[in-house]
């Protein structure tokens, strides 16, 4: 059996969380190309800008998970002999996952796709959504394949979400209006 230190693991580990934030940083900045114009799209479809207030209620499941995870490692940090510098940037790239979790975002809906958090996602690859889903604060849409674990929420007021709920209804039942998007990108 190979024996593994805990700073090599905790590296490991500590290089996984930094792509996910590099990751994470480059969506943030290609989001506002993706969606350049918000309101009413040409040919039917809508785009919109959350606030913080609203990101913090759209991805609240999401940040307090951060959270758990952050303090987990100071509770086995010296059962596994793992140096506390390891422990504090783990934590620091975790509040930077926060941090852009909470970033104002665009959000966009098309006959042919959502865009959320700069990226395009085809209706194909998104399960219908319930008609009878009550609007609060997010809808959370979710990804074909993947059960629970590629939940899609997107964030913004009450009225952008009702109008959000029905074009996507339509674009999912093709029923989109006359006036409907060919595609704008």
């Amino acid at each position: 059996m190979v024996n593994t230190s805990p700073e090599l693991i905790g590296i490991l580990i500590i290089s996984a969380v930094g792509l996910i934030v590099i990751y994470d940083i480059l969506h943030i900045i290609k989001n506002k190309k993706t969606v350049p114009k918000l309101g009413n799209l040409p040919m039917g479809g809508f785009a919109w800008r959350s606030t913080l207030e609203q990101e913090f209620f759209r991805n609240g499941p999401n940040i307090l998970t951060l959270i758990t995870m952050a303090i987990l490692p100071w509770l086995l940090a010296s059962l596994s002999a793992t140096p506390l510098w390891l422990v504090l940037i783990f934590d620091l790239l975790l509040f930077s996952l926060v941090i852009t979790m909470l970033l104002p975002k665009r959000y966009a809906i098309t006959k042919t796709s959502v865009y959320a958090d700069g990226q395009r996602l085809d209706w194909d690859k998104i399960k219908k959504i319930d008609p009878e889903v009550s609007i609060n604060k997010r809808i959370v849409l979710f990804r074909e394949g993947w059960w629970i674990f590629a939940p899609l929420p997107l964030g913004g007021s009450r009225k952008e979400l009702l109008i959000a709920k029905e074009l996507i209804i339509n674009a999912q039942n093709n029923n989109w209006s006359n006036n409907s998007n060919l595609e704008e990108e």
